[in-house]
């Protein structure tokens, strides 16, 4: 689902998230396209270092943890002209084979 802007709002994302199963896949499906993208979160918080004294184990999170597997951040912005956004949205189109 696509997020509702008021038309009377001028968002400032930098960022648009999207899941897919098989992201990896995605991702090099889009970079073959000249589209790059990026995964923010590759290991979920509870697992990193970071918080390695928490004592958290795989599977005490399973849905951060899938998350961490299928999230995928898209271009977006006001740097991105129409043409752009219509390349992003083809790619992903013909993406729907993967």
């Amino acid at each position: 689902m696509l997020p509702f802007v008021p038309a009377d709002i001028d968002p400032v994302w930098h960022l648009f998230v999207v899941r897919h199963p098989r992201r990896d896949e995605l991702q090099r499906h889009l970079a073959e396209a000249g589209i790059g993208s990026l995964i923010h979160y590759p290991v979920p918080p509870h697992l990193s270092e970071a918080y390695s004294d928490l004592g958290h184990r795989r599977g005490s999170y399973p849905i951060a943890e899938e998350q961490s597997r299928t999230v995928l951040s898209l271009p977006i912005g006001p740097h991105l002209n129409r043409e752009a956004q219509d390349h992003v949205i083809a790619a992903i189109r013909s993406s729907v084979r993967l």
